[in-house]
């Protein structure tokens, strides 16, 4: 990295009729600034050695790195009065270094409301800047959507979403993933954003390490000092703070802000694109898969909207065998339930736990084209037979009632020994046998 960086000020003392034969690099760079009259410097992905450094576990080699930026910008300071404008991007402010502590008329505007549409696209933009593409889309002969209005809140819940302020509700389009998406002549929904993501490898891994799986369950809390104080070095394998997790998936674009009150943030996924994407790669790296998740997901997608149980319950089996490095020794219904309903978030499948419904709480309902499924689980107890007779016994169909769409029951009998779902019991109810069924119960 340093070799690059002194090649490029060299280049720009050669341009401007430096000395170019200056071995130390802050001096060759104070040459440089004294030849250039009022320059604008902007500096893109500041943080981006450091963390690729952190993410390969070199702690030692990204503290000399600070070391060697906190030289670089000391220089930087000296010329405070001389320098026009000064623009830098990172994905986190790295803590540590004198730019931040001592650069006194240097403003951080990750937070500022007044700047929260200026790094994306808000929905004005999006229909004035985009028109011509959206009425392309819409003139497909494949699209799916009846409406303007109908593709227009598609696209927003797939690809809108991220809040750079807490005082500000302004949200923004993922400027990357919609100039792809509207390039690619596919009217279907892709993955882009995670091409981008320097982060990504880091973020997962470290959310795997603090049990963040529950995050498709909850909105994670996280005090808004906790970003101001966030360093990007404190983060290593021995040593997990939640907080500081958050913060990096915060950085990185995973989370945003989903409400504030005044005090601490609630965090949530930005859109569906993040969501899929980040529960994908996080699933992977709790066990060797053959298959990436995204691909057992299509077939979980496929079997569902077929009312093949079987075909659901060879894909969960195929999600569920390769985990090796989940910790199951706390509520192992609860993981096995997140599992199972990150499986079909990825898919794209309306998907439920812990529903209140009849006389309890039925563990699982998946709501698909022309099927709805209700799955209850025992695992390590039990049978696949009782887990069924408890969906009659408390009433759980009766949610139901009236409904005309082929509801399936299905018991499970999981066993973490194998990770695999042993045997089901599954029965579908049409809305004539749900009538029964609630009249018997």
């Amino acid at each position: 990295f340093l070799a690059n960086f002194r090649f490029q000020i060299q280049e720009e003392a050669r341009k401007c009729g430096a000395a170019t034969d200056e071995d130390d690099l802050p001096l060759l760079w104070q040459k440089v600034l004294t030849k250039l009259d009022m320059p604008v410097i902007i500096i893109d992905e500041s943080d981006s050695p450091i963390i690729d450094a952190v993410s390969k576990g070199k702690t030692e080699l990204a503290e000399a790195m600070r070391d060697d930026f906190n030289a670089f910008y000391s220089i930087l300071k000296s010329f405070t009065g001389k320098i026009r404008f000064l623009f830098i991007t990172g994905c986190t402010k790295l803590s540590g270094l004198s730019l931040f502590s001592a650069m006194n008329n240097l403003k951080d505007i990750s937070l500022r409301p007044e700047y929260a549409g200026m790094f994306g696209y808000t929905e004005e933009e999006l229909a004035s800047c985009f028109s011509e593409h959206i009425e392309e889309k819409l003139s497909m002969p494949e699209c799916p959507y009846e409406s303007k209005e109908e593709f227009l809140s598609a696209l927003r819940g797939y690809y809108d979403g991220y809040r750079f302020s807490p005082r500000s509700i302004t949200r923004v389009y993922n400027p990357v993933s919609i100039g792809n998406y509207f390039s690619d002549s596919d009217i279907a929904f892709s993955n882009y954003w995670v091409m981008t993501g320097g982060l990504s490898t880091l973020a997962v891994t470290l959310a795997k390490n603090s049990d963040l799986l529950s995050i498709v369950e909850e909105r994670p809390e996280l005090d808004v000092q906790d970003l101001s104080v966030f360093d990007i070095l404190t983060l290593s394998a021995d040593e997990m703070e939640r907080p500081s997790v958050l913060s990096l998936l915060y950085y990185s674009g995973y989370l945003t802000i989903a409400d504030f009150d005044g005090t601490s943030l609630y965090l949530d996924f930005p859109d569906e694109e993040v969501r899929r994407t980040f529960l994908s790669s996080l699933i992977r790296t709790y066990g060797r898969y053959d298959r990436n998740p995204t691909s057992i997901a299509n077939s979980a997608y496929k079997a569902v909207n077929k009312g093949d149980v079987e075909g659901i319950v060879k894909a969960l089996n195929e999600l569920y065998k390769p985990i090796t490095s989940m910790d199951l020794r706390g509520n192992k219904e609860i993981m096995i339930q997140l599992l199972f309903k990150a499986l079909f978030v990825i898919a794209g499948v309306m998907v439920m736990t812990e529903v209140y419904a009849g006389k309890g709480r039925l563990d699982a309902l998946v709501m698909a084209k022309g099927h709805n499924y209700i799955v209850e689980f025992k695992v390590d107890s039990e049978t696949s037979q009782s887990a069924f007779e408890q969906i009659i016994k408390k009433h759980y169909h009766r949610i139901f009632a009236g409904n005309d769409t082929p509801l399936h029951l299905i018991g499970i009998d999981f066993r973490t020994e194998e990770m695999q779902i042993v045997s089901y019991t599954h029965q579908m109810y049409g809305s004539k046998e749900i009538e029964e069924a609630t009249a018997l119960s």
